[in-house]
């Protein structure tokens, strides 16, 4: 990491994390309590006062129907909330709530009924809670709320709600919620300063500012469950100095066309060559990524950022750090096959050099993003001795052992290089780092501890994102999404585990990642044995099943294709947003006999 980095990384301040109360059973029914200045949730960029005209309360609705159509409007925070209001007594000052709910499936069931009065307790399931910062956490529990009605000139109007659990909410339609919200990523450097880690936020403002709304959440820094796993640039004092506006200083729809983007910075900490680097790849990705059009003008109080960037900055000049940028073309696919290291071009499987490619021994195999280090698990020692072996060795090289255990994890490589992760007996997690100038190997503890906590059962599955920053896993049949902490004495720590949350039995046997946002899951099921989810928004697709032979025990995934090994073989299906296959097609020679895909990671 440059030392620029390291200092001011160490200087940044940590978001704080929301908490989020328990969901418990709900009793009574509370007074909307006044306010003057409610804290809007959402609300970056939302001006118009008026609310959306078919959000509005219907004539003569049932109060049932009041309260659904209240929720979806919940979705709307132009104006302040103007349509929720519209829902409300008129004596309602209504203090919208810091934290929302966002649910689907709901039921409205009266519990108390006069001509004039209704209590009422709304029953849904929680598809994720959104946050002030429009962090989105995915969930699946019950939640109830009670609200109470009264008529008002002869038409339902709510006049209280209780919190959710002990925690004041404000509930949203998951239809509308998406209707109105757009899911944008925005990107923060590595703490080496390499690529680029996603950081997802749901936005509802216009289009007009969308750029502002993603440069302020991008200056606030990262959510924070990322805060001490990835390095904030903009320091603790960073913000937005004037408008953002496209390059000829005009307000009106930056990024639009080829006008591109001018944004001017304060408050940052000094900047060296390398962090202003990292400071444009974030915002041009960030930008880019939104469909948010360049040239990116960049300055900092006035100035440029870069004197060689005065004209604006452009994907191609931070390329080096994209977060798209993959070796998994240059490295191409390697598989074990009965028990040896092979690798595979078109029709053709070869031996790979070295002991690996002669061995009949492997069980799995971990290949570097580079393709230059191998990580293997073979088979080892007598019976009733230990079961498997972790080897490490250059590509084509001799492998040296470096510890035993009854069982390991496929393999799993940093993006550096420099370090490798499995986990033993189904408990342990631990690094391998091999020195690349002296070749001395070294092995430490990952603090696992909240793995254990999250879930239940073995670990058997550990894959590294290719960021490096977060990592999945599969515990007892469950996948854990978690974000890999460092700290300054070099203690690892896998930290702020969530479990991956879908509308199916998740019943998982592999995983592994397409981008720092999505992973593939590989079930044991015959319904849907393949699964793509974005984990930090619930949103699951089903991959096509056609011609595999389920369960899927093993999953490897590039960038374009997913590789699925079922009790036929390995089979191969296109993915991508080019990309409409409906057909696996069997990966020739890996066919038959024991086989698992190899792609770096």
């Amino acid at each position: 990491m440059p030392r620029t980095i390291r200092t001011l990384r160490a200087t940044a301040t940590k978001v704080l994390a929301i908490v989020l109360a328990a969901l418990i059973a709900l009793t009574g029914c509370a007074t909307i309590p006044e306010s003057t200045s409610p804290r809007v949730i959402g609300d970056l960029g939302g001006e118009s006062p008026e609310p959306d005209k078919g959000l509005a309360p219907r004539r003569d609705s049932q109060p049932e129907v009041i309260v659904r159509d209240f929720l979806k409007a919940n979705a709307v925070a132009d104006g302040n909330y103007a349509a929720s209001r519209t829902f409300l007594t008129p004596n309602a000052n209504w203090q919208v709530p810091q934290q929302a709910v966002v649910v689907k499936d709901i039921d409205v069931l009266p519990t108390e009924r006069t001509a004039n009065f209704l209590k009422a307790t709304i029953r849904a399931q929680a598809t994720g809670f959104l946050g002030a910062d429009g962090t989105f956490e995915p969930a699946g529990q019950s939640i109830t709320q009670n609200v109470q009605l009264v008529q008002v000139d002869g038409q339902w109007r709510v006049q209280g709600l209780s919190s959710v659990g002990d925690t004041p909410m404000l509930v949203i339609d998951t239809d509308q919620f998406r209707t109105v919200y757009r899911r944008y990523l925005l990107y923060f450097p590595d703490p080496t300063g390499r690529t680029l880690v996603p950081d997802a936020r749901w936005l509802a403002g216009p289009r007009s500012k969308l750029a502002a709304d993603l440069l302020l959440q991008l200056v606030r820094g990262p959510r924070a469950a990322l805060a001490d796993a990835v390095f904030n640039p903009f320091g603790t004092n960073a913000a937005v100095r004037g408008a953002v506006t496209n390059t000829r200083g005009d307000q009106r729809d930056p990024g639009v066309g080829f006008a591109g983007v001018r944004v001017d910075l304060t408050g940052l900490p000094r900047i060296e060559p390398d962090v202003a680097r990292l400071i444009a790849g974030q915002i041009v990705w960030t930008l880019a990524g939104a469909d948010v059009q360049g040239p990116y003008v960049i300055t900092v109080d006035g100035s440029p950022l870069d004197d060689r960037h005065q004209a604006g900055w452009n994907p191609n000049d931070v390329a080096s750090i994209s977060p798209n940028a993959s070796s998994d073309l240059a490295v191409g696919l390697h598989a074990v096959l009965d028990g040896k290291f092979v690798k595979v071009t078109g029709n053709q499987v070869t031996d790979v050099a070295g002991p690996l490619g002669s061995s009949t021994s492997i069980r799995s195999i971990g290949l570097s993003w580079s393709g230059r280090q191998v990580a293997a698990v073979l088979d080892a020692g007598p019976r009733g001795g230990p079961a498997t072996t972790l080897a490490v060795a250059p590509y084509g090289g001799v492998p040296t052992q470096v510890l035993t255990a009854g069982s390991m994890t496929r393999p799993s490589w940093t993006p550096d290089d420099s370090g490798v992760w499995t986990v033993l007996d189904g408990t342990r997690v631990v690094r391998v780092r091999q020195d690349q100038t002296t070749g001395e190997i070294s092995t430490v503890d990952v603090d696992a501890s909240e793995v254990a906590a999250a879930a239940p059962g073995a670990i058997t599955e550990l894959r590294l994102s290719r960021d490096g920053v977060r990592v999945a896993l599969v515990v007892g049949g469950r996948v854990l999404i978690g974000v890999v902490q460092t700290a300054p004495n070099g203690r690892i720590k896998i930290a702020h585990l969530a479990s991956v949350v879908t509308d199916r039995e998740l019943v998982a046997s592999s995983v592994d990642w397409q981008t720092g946002d999505t992973i593939f899951i590989g079930r044991t099921t015959s319904d849907s044995p393949v699964l793509s989810v974005r984990y930090d928004s619930g949103e699951v697709t089903a991959v096509p099943s056609r011609n595999l032979s389920p369960p899927v025990y093993n999953v490897a995934v590039s960038t374009t294709a997913v590789y699925a090994t079922d009790s036929s073989g390995v089979w191969q299906i296109g993915i991508g947003p080019d990309s409409d296959e409906q057909y696996w097609s069997q990966v020739d020679r890996l066919a038959g006999g024991r086989a698992n895909p190899v792609l770096p990671g």
